[in-house]
């Protein structure tokens, strides 16, 4: 048997109609010695422990271009200015509103003594 690369092991366990039974073996033989599964040791080809299943962790970096329209949807949700309450800005992430307790706006008018000391005005 010829050196086969995984990559052409691997389209002959895809398209096993096409090929030998021999080259069938073959490429299920390079393919189980370039990555064996968690039943077959339990380790990868650099002799690190695989988890069940044979998973491996794998880091993926991919940069391309999109429209600046479809990038400001994929931003973070900025802060809806909600109004003014009790001499304060009021910011909100869902663009909900503030508004005065209608309790405190009516002991406003009647004290506003005691209206500034419970809001510390």
């Amino acid at each position: 048997m010829a050196e086969m690369s995984p990559s052409k092991a691997l389209e002959i366990t895809q398209n096993p109609s096409k090929y030998t039974v021999q080259e069938r073996k073959d490429a299920k033989k390079v393919l189980a010695d370039y990555a064996p599964t968690a039943g077959e040791g339990g380790k990868d080809s650099r002799g690190q422990k695989l988890s069940k299943g044979g998973d491996v962790t794998v880091l993926s970096i991919g940069v391309g271009k999109m429209k600046k329209k479809d990038a400001k949807k994929l931003a973070k949700a900025q802060m809806a200015e909600g109004g003014m309450a009790y001499g304060k800005k009021h910011m909100y992430a869902a663009g909900g509103s503030v508004t005065m307790n209608p309790g405190l706006k009516a002991l406003k008018a009647k004290s506003p003594e005691a209206f500034n000391k419970i809001t510390g005005n």
